[in-house]
């Protein structure tokens, strides 16, 4: 569906979003857990449901109620089951080992570009601890039991891999140690993982580079948790205001571990006014001043700097950014092409993007290539164009935030269909 998005920038206060990342870690950790739990999360979002319905396929019990979810957790190991990951890596990468810890026939499929992103390093660890596949990309079914002992990985790949052993290797009988054999990119979202599964009594010691997991750990249900505000959408609004207007967003925990909490340091070297009070942060514009950034531990938040950083005047650069070519659409490519299409002017080599900023940005039309991420980039660049943005494929946002465009209208952004 193609939306309209007429110049005028949004103000106003709202309230982010549950952190879908928080929200599959707390669904996993309830589903294994030892008795059922409560989770409160004010949102849901098709990832999160493609999590849930793969839960329910491997046993649990979960339904939606008025505050989030009821979690029953799964019974018993073995069986047969067919999990749909729909377009979701964070629930294939997370449930494959969990699957094969439980001794689960399970068969994985997906849509969009999942079979496509990057698993083989996950499916050669899994091998060669006891379970068979019967192809290296989706679809594909496994069967044998997953088994114990030491796990490698490199650190650049996905941090996911690594994040879906952690939620395994306690359910085997025997001890296991996991590894980053080169150094980690995004590993606060390891850091999340690991936060989660202390919150259901499984704590792992993780040295930044080494996790020693111990045999047979229960995961102990807390009977409620709640999942935090988004850092990853709130940027979206966040990032807007820094070009102009001004911005409230609630429901942001200052402590999280969550990496695009960085984005309050990124938008104070941007020039705009932050404050931080409670958990509401406020963002104000100001002086708006190019930006260089190292971004491996914050790829999800790269393509909205970039576009914010066409608002300032002169040259930013988004080191590091390589893995953004493995997400839902090749980010790097589609981040570029955004900026170029709407009047910008941005480049990019194998490992950086180098926004040249004008000062402003023309509108015109904006592919948004099936991406959640790049639809709500595409719609904050329109509302601070000169000129009506026409967005497509803006059904996408439903991936990680449904209630985008409503919150984006709440704010006063301008949308025609």
């Amino acid at each position: 569906m193609n939306l309209t998005v007429m110049p005028g920038a949004i103000s106003g206060e709202l309230t982010a979003p549950a952190s879908k990342s928080m929200a599959h870690r707390s669904l996993i950790c309830a589903a294994l857990a030892d008795r059922p739990t409560q989770i409160m999360c004010s949102a849901t979002s098709q990832d999160i449901d493609a999590t849930v319905d793969c839960l329910n396929a491997l046993g649990a019990a979960i339904r939606r109620t008025a505050t989030g979810f009821s979690v029953t957790p799964v019974s018993g190991n073995g069986g047969e089951a067919t999990l749909n990951c729909r377009e979701s890596g964070s629930t294939l990468r997370f449930l494959l080992p969990v699957a094969a810890a439980l001794g689960k026939t399970a068969r994985f499929t997906g849509t969009g570009r999942l079979p496509q992103r990057p698993m083989q390093p996950l499916l050669e660890a899994l091998s060669a601890h006891g379970v068979r596949f019967t192809n290296d990309r989706l679809p594909f079914s496994i069967s044998g039991r997953l088994t114990g002992g030491s796990f490698a990985m490199d650190g650049g790949v996905s941090s996911q891999f690594f994040s879906g052993l952690l939620f395994a290797l306690p359910l085997l009988e025997e001890p296991g140690t996991l590894t980053f054999r080169t150094p980690a990119q995004s590993l606060p979202y390891v850091q999340m993982t690991l936060q989660a599964l202390a919150g259901f009594g499984v704590n792992i010691p993780f040295d930044g580079t080494t996790a020693v997991i111990g045999a047979s750990q229960p995961y102990r249900s807390p009977a409620s948790c709640t999942v935090e505000g988004d850092w990853s959408n709130a940027a979206f609004f966040l990032c807007s205001a820094a070009i102009g207007g001004s911005v409230t967003v609630k429901n942001l925990a200052a402590d999280s571990v969550q990496g695009d909490k960085r984005v309050l340091e990124l938008l104070r070297d941007f020039g705009a006014e932050v404050t931080v009070q409670n958990d509401a942060v406020t963002v104000r514009a100001a002086a708006r001043r190019p930006l260089r950034a190292d971004c491996a531990d914050i790829p999800d938040i790269v393509p909205i700097l970039a576009v914010m950083s066409c608002f300032a005047e002169g040259v930013s650069r988004f080191e590091r950014v390589e893995r953004l070519r493995i997400k839902e659409s090749d980010r790097l490519t589609a981040t570029a092409a955004l900026i170029n299409d709407l009047g910008g002017r941005a480049e990019f080599d194998e490992t950086t993007l180098t926004v040249t900023g004008t000062g402003a940005l023309r509108g015109g039309r904006a592919d948004g290539r099936g991406d959640h991420r790049m639809v709500m980039c595409a719609a904050v660049a329109g509302c601070h164009a000169k000129e009506p943005t026409v967005i497509s494929d803006t059904e996408a946002v439903g991936k990680s935030y449904p209630l985008f465009f409503e919150d984006y209208c709440k704010a006063g952004g301008l949308v025609n269909t």
